[in-house]
């Protein structure tokens, strides 16, 4: 059996560094116990810390001194506001998805992601005020092994990355509504492949960013200039980015719109049943995390 910590730090991993400190948190609303994730999201984020930067002693314990008071922040302040937001999506979901709801949800969840990352820059900035040349290395050295593979990722052919996302939809849909039809499954295979293949887009905007992080850690540096940079790069990411990213995000956007609103009008009684069953039980998970 694999210990929960081990399999925490397993799925850490996958992050990119330049959300570092948001890794631990953005884990309370993917994994099936928020309770666990919790107890574990210190470990994880100074796992995360150290793989990147190889972190002294002094910043271990500095930091570990402030993961508990942001956590504690997060889970009282926060945590309501993503219950109170997931009441909406399933009162919504119960009586069918409009054009509006998945605009609604859009501005939720980057309303919901602003005031996440808006929340770890003060303390971010004195993390990354502190590191030296010799970690700026580390990091580096790190970031340029996680966009080697991410190339080799986008390298692939389009149809074998769009096949791939196709399964993945299928899969993930599979968990929420329960089990599909084969015209259903035909379907949702067929309006994934029509989404917009926006990875390279991705890609190449998340190198800038890095490279921009990069540039930064590359100079003299306070923790404010470091937190105001933090800032533009974490919550307002969308305002000073190229004009081909924010293309795509618009794209990308309308056509999961429209294939989201397809989906809903053709999920049966059992399979809405199922969405919002597992829905109320995350919603549960979260008063109960933020009662405790």
């Amino acid at each position: 059996m694999i210990h929960p910590a081990t399999h925490e730090k397993k799925r850490a991993g996958r992050h990119r560094l330049w959300t570092w400190c948001a890794a631990g948190l953005l884990l309370l609303l993917a994994g099936c116990s928020l309770a666990l994730a919790y107890r574990y999201a210190d470990w994880i984020i100074l796992w995360e810390l150290d793989h990147y930067f190889d972190l002294t002693s002094e910043q271990r314990e500095d930091l570990g001194l402030r993961l508990t008071p942001l956590l504690a922040r997060h889970r009282h302040e926060a945590i309501p506001q993503y219950e109170a937001s997931l009441v909406q999506v399933r009162q919504r979901l119960e009586r069918g998805l409009t054009s509006q709801d998945i605009d609604w949800a859009y501005a939720t969840y980057d309303r919901l992601r602003a005031d996440l990352f808006d929340r770890l820059v003060a303390d971010g900035g004195v993390f990354l005020a502190s590191v030296d040349s010799r970690q700026v290395r580390t990091f580096e050295e790190a970031l340029q092994k996680d966009n080697d593979k991410a190339a080799r990722l986008v390298q692939a052919p389009a149809p074998e990355r769009l096949k791939k996302r196709a399964h993945a939809t299928i899969d993930m849909l599979e968990d929420w509504l329960g089990s599909l039809s084969k015209d259903q499954e035909a379907q949702i295979r067929e309006w994934s492949f029509a989404l917009p293949d926006t990875q390279q887009v991705l890609v190449a905007y998340r190198e800038q960013r890095q490279q921009e992080l990069l540039a930064l850690l590359h100079q003299p540096r306070t923790p404010e200039i470091v937190a105001r940079e933090l800032r533009t790069i974490l919550v307002y990411p969308d305002q000073h980015a190229p004009q081909a990213y924010q293309d795509g995000v618009r794209q990308m956007r309308a056509a999961v719109k429209t294939m989201a609103l397809a989906i809903d009008q053709r999920a049966t009684a059992d399979q809405r049943h199922h969405a919002v069953t597992k829905l109320q039980r995350l919603i549960n998970q979260l008063h109960d995390l933020h009662v405790e």
